[in-house]
């Protein structure tokens, strides 16, 4: 005799059901001869539309692509994306992930990194997070927050240079295009010396 495993959407309800009884993941794990990644796993799938459970039920998704879902706990977003893609070729989880997370911007974006993570989240800025794979930090939701706090940033250190003297600063953190029309660059030149010879 051997258990038959349960359907992904059955454990998933099995585990809802354990958890709001009070179980932790390892005796989930135990009644069910999983491991406890499988048990964290499927919980993730609770950040998915109940639309799309269903759909995936009936075997019109793949799991890697309900799992691609979870990216943006949007409920409305994520049907909205599957209603776009249901009759299209390429429904590939990473182009799922793509549309969920196209207007976000990602934690490697050269602003991110300039104001930070934890000042962006400070601020009130919020975070999508890939549940199922790596991420490189996630993608931070609110671009126009982002900008205001780049902008301070660089505000301020002008401010700082400032205090050096200088008569005219300006930030930007995009040049425009032309910018450097009419301009020339200076080569660095060393005044002549005289060797005297007694």
């Amino acid at each position: 005799m051997q258990r038959a495993a349960l359907h992904p959407l059955d454990q998933f309800r099995a585990f809802v059901a354990l958890r709001e009884k009070g179980q932790g993941d390892e005796d989930i794990a135990a009644a069910f001869f999983v491991t406890p990644q499988v048990v964290k796993q499927r919980l993730k799938l609770a950040a998915v539309a109940p639309a799309l459970l269903e759909i995936y039920a009936e075997d019109e998704m793949t799991l890697e692509q309900l799992m691609a879902f979870t990216v943006n706990p949007n409920h409305e977003r994520q049907i909205q994306v599957w209603e776009a893609i249901r009759s299209s070729w390429n429904k590939e989880p990473y182009q799922i992930r793509r549309m969920l997370t196209e207007t976000s911007v990602r934690a490697s974006d050269r602003r991110a990194v300039l104001v930070g993570v934890e000042a962006y989240e400070a601020a009130g800025g919020t975070m999508l997070h890939d549940l199922f794979q790596g991420d490189d930090g996630g993608w931070l939701e609110d671009p126009a927050l982002l900008d205001r706090l780049v902008s301070e940033k660089l505000q301020a250190e002008a401010e700082a240079i400032a205090t050096e003297g200088w008569k005219w600063i300006e930030v930007s953190f995009d040049l425009p295009y032309g910018y450097s029309h009419g301009l020339r660059r200076l080569a660095r030149t060393r005044p002549k010396t005289r060797t005297m010879v007694h």
